[in-house]
């Protein structure tokens, strides 16, 4: 499972938010995954990369501002 990374799309013209939402519902799936094998460096990864999608759409869909 570990050998196996996401690869994040960076936020651009092309990037929309469709897209992100797509990165994120795949990270939860892995993370769910990764819960169940009670790998624990995976789900902080994960977390990690979570983290960066949520802020990007937050980004996108907030114009930056975060409530």
């Amino acid at each position: 499972m570990s050998d196996y990374q996401s690869k994040t799309v960076p936020v651009s013209r092309g990037v929309t938010l469709n897209t992100l939402k797509d990165e994120l519902y795949s990270l939860n799936m892995r993370l769910l995954l990764a819960m169940q094998h009670h790998n624990e460096e995976a789900q902080k990864n994960i977390q990690a990369q979570m983290t960066v999608v949520q802020a990007e759409i937050d980004q996108m869909c907030l114009g930056g501002y975060r409530r």
